[in-house]
């Protein structure tokens, strides 16, 4: 088995390696989620692991790419286990995508300011920052790919182009709230706000209407915002489920973990019918109150 952090493979050679390194990981989340990274040290991190300071530079190269990677696994662990109404290649798809992951982002502070921290330095190896980057570009694929597809880019704007600036903007904006610039309850709009109004600049046709009519019902708090924000929340059920999945213990089994989960995500008020046909219910009125650009000059005609 390997694994690679910013271009650096690690070869798992036994299952105990393997173990220790899950151990370190494990720790280490622990504690940017209690104190932050500015607190974390590597004699602390390897004292509470049970492992030696050589140990954990064999293994990792150094205590940035411990919490790159630390947060990373988390991140992915969070995507896998909330619920998406809507694809990411849709305009609505990124919106959901963007309030759940930044409304989360409000609930823990010390693991996006961890990652703001490693990107930002000027210390920073530069292909381990370039990780961090691909997180954002990464989940901004889908959708520009469609862009393309449908030849919905204006002329001289790329994918790479766009894609660039998303990313940009976006790090711009959690790194501006992580030092206290931009208020929790406003994050996500901000970020949103950035979003639309990159994309409603390069594209044209129906991409370009759709984008605007949401930066618009956006910045007036239309009832079509509001709800489809309500809808796309994360949900204290689907945080609790994330930290119970990326916090399993590797040497109980996979069977024993699958099980674990299952009953972690019941007691942790994880979705039922009820709840899903609830989103599905304002994820339609959303859609249904947000009219198009043209259906609201007729109408005010």
């Amino acid at each position: 088995m390997e694994e690679s952090v910013a271009g650096r493979p690690t070869k798992y050679k036994s299952d105990s390696i393997m173990e220790r390194r899950e151990r370190i990981l494990r720790v280490a989340r622990k504690m940017i989620a209690q104190s932050g990274v500015a607190e974390l040290s590597v004699r602390e991190l390897c004292a509470r692991a049970g492992i030696a300071q050589k140990t954990l530079y064999n293994a990792f190269g150094s205590k940035d790419h411990v919490i790159t990677l630390a947060v990373t696994q988390y991140t992915q662990e969070f995507n896998n286990s909330v619920y998406y109404k809507f694809p990411r290649k849709t305009l609505e798809g990124q919106i959901e995508r963007m309030i759940k992951v930044h409304s989360r982002n409000t609930q823990l502070r010390s693991y996006t300011t961890a990652i703001m921290s490693v990107y930002n330095s000027a210390q920073s190896d530069r292909a381990l920052r370039n990780a961090v980057r691909l997180m954002s570009t990464n989940a901004y694929k889908p959708f520009v790919e469609m862009l393309d597809e449908e030849k919905g880019l204006q002329a001289k704007v790329t994918p790479e182009h766009i894609t660039a600036y998303l990313t940009t903007n976006t790090y711009a904006t959690l790194t501006d709230w992580c030092i206290g610039d931009i208020e929790d309850q406003l994050l996500v709009e901000r970020v949103c706000e950035g979003f639309l109004m990159i994309v409603a600049a390069s594209t044209r046709g129906r991409h370009k209407a759709e984008a605007e009519q949401w930066l618009h019902d956006l910045r007036n708090s239309r009832p079509s915002w509001m709800t489809f924000r309500k809808m796309a929340e994360v949900e204290p059920g689907e945080l609790r489920a994330a930290f119970l999945q990326t916090h399993k213990a590797k040497q109980q089994g996979q069977g024993v973990a699958e099980a674990s989960g299952a009953t972690a995500d019941k007691a942790a008020g994880g979705d039922t019918a009820a709840t899903k046909a609830g989103k599905r219910g304002a994820a339609k009125t959303a859609t249904a109150t947000r009219r198009s650009p043209a259906k609201k000059a007729a109408s005010e005609r």
